[in-house]
């Protein structure tokens, strides 16, 4: 199997010595593993010309194809939105630097993205972002292969004897990773680093045995551990949690102030869809089996793992600081803290 290139990990050299475009490059090649079929494309259309008929307040929201925006896709099949007088533009993008880079330069409102990126921003300078609301949580996997091994503990026991470890730089992937070995006492230099371009390189790597352990995010993680009888070893709820965001709501400073009403609207919208996702998985899945077009075993286990979060409560905050102390470590920045870039008072209580 051919894998993608590759970056090999000098333990000499540290993530603070990497050009900051290159840090920018890499946090933008996470590829998303569950694409939005072209029929949800058009059904997710035919919902916003419905919104737009009613006239709706104008929202512009860019997501990833991704399980933490289940509970999005869901309120705009079901015309949560419209009923509650918005008309929701969504714009998917297949990486999150690329709709950040939408929104700084004010052409979204919103999007729906890892936190690490929207502090990586924060700290290289783009002090207007803020962080409104969450989007998912616990999606964000530690993943062993067939015959490597098959915990924590194994895993911490196998530094400094060449376990294979995969991942990708600035994200919230990376930190699953590495913060498992922080929090065990272990860091880079115990294992044999390897950083993708792609998550989906990574579990082509897993799969073919070139890694012996990677870090991937659901819905994704579950295609490759049901095709390579891989094994769940770890993840965010683990490393950051127990309510351990890794998407997030994002907009600018000054359309938080601007959009205020329109956006506390559209934050209850997605915890109202939230919570009826939960009331009713099966009743969910008949609408969003036809979105992601996946099939339906893989799709409800991914998003069993990687539930909504639109709420981001106290103990998710400090979950978030948990998170920045490990890029800290890694050397990305100094002196960000997280509660800079959180203004959570428009979402609902």
């Amino acid at each position: 199997m051919k894998l993608p290139e590759l970056f090999e990990f000098s333990p000499a050299a540290a993530p603070s010595q990497h050009t900051s475009s290159r840090r920018r490059f890499l946090c933008g090649c996470g590829a998303c593993g569950l694409a939005i079929s072209a029929a949800g494309l058009a059904q997710l259309a035919a919902a916003t010309r419905a919104e737009a008929a009613a006239g709706g307040t104008v929202l512009t929201v860019g997501h990833l194809p991704a399980g933490c925006v289940q509970h999005l896709l869901l309120a705009k099949a079901r015309g949560l939105f419209q009923k509650a007088g918005l008309n929701v533009v969504l714009n998917q993008f297949n990486g999150p630097s690329e709709s950040l880079q939408a929104l700084v330069a004010d052409k979204l409102d919103l999007i729906h993205g890892p936190w690490t990126t929207t502090v990586a921003a924060y700290a290289e300078g783009t002090r207007n972002l803020r962080i409104v609301g969450g989007s998912g949580k616990a999606g964000i996997e530690l993943v062993a292969r067939k015959g490597s091994v098959k915990n924590v503990q194994e895993f911490l026991a196998a530094a400094g004897k060449g376990l294979r470890v995969g991942t990708l730089r600035l994200d919230t992937l990376e930190l699953v990773g590495y913060g498992t070995m922080s929090k065990g006492g272990k860091s880079y230099a115990d294992y044999k680093m390897t950083f993708f371009p792609s998550m989906v390189g990574m579990g082509e790597a897993l799969s073919s045995g070139a890694v012996d352990v990677c870090t991937l995010a659901q819905p994704y993680a579950e295609t490759v551990v049901r095709a390579s009888g891989g094994t769940y070893i770890a993840d965010s709820n683990s490393v950051w949690g127990p309510e351990a965001a890794d998407c997030v709501v994002t907009t600018r400073e000054a359309t938080a102030k601007a959009k205020a009403d329109a956006i506390r609207t559209y934050l209850r919208v997605l915890s109202e869809s939230a919570q009826a996702l939960a009331a009713n998985y099966e009743a969910a899945w008949d609408d969003l089996q036809p979105i992601y077009g996946a099939p339906r075993p893989i799709l409800a286990a991914a998003l069993r793992r990687q539930v909504p979060n639109p709420v981001i409560s106290p103990v998710g905050v400090q979950g978030l600081r948990t998170g920045v102390k490990f890029l800290i470590e890694l050397g990305y920045f100094k002196d960000v803290s997280i509660d800079s870039v959180l203004d959570l008072k428009l979402q609902p209580a």
